[in-house]
């Protein structure tokens, strides 16, 4: 379900069928266990994230996963709980 999104960033709220990697931990370890909530953000070329780019050359979308604990942190709670997208 997408839960948040502007013109260059795309947020979808998931559920992990698979072990993942938290692209905001840094610390490589698969923090995202099967059954864990969690928050997948594309970025198009043009956002001004730093994140479209670090990843692909040549203007492809680059996707991150975000842990519960890290979408917390950084104010994005609401979007792991949402029933229906949010307003933009």
């Amino acid at each position: 379900m997408i839960v948040e999104r502007d013109h260059c960033l795309i947020t979808h709220k998931r559920t992990a069928r698979r072990r993942r990697v938290c692209d905001s931990c840094g610390d490589y370890r698969e923090t995202i266990k099967p059954g864990d909530v969690y928050l997948e953000h594309t970025a198009f070329p043009g956002h001004d994230s730093g994140m479209a780019g670090y990843r692909h050359g040549g203007g492809r979308p680059v996707r991150a996963a975000e842990c519960s604990d890290c979408a917390t942190r950084y104010g994005r709670a609401a979007l792991l709980t949402a029933t229906e997208p949010l307003p933009a």
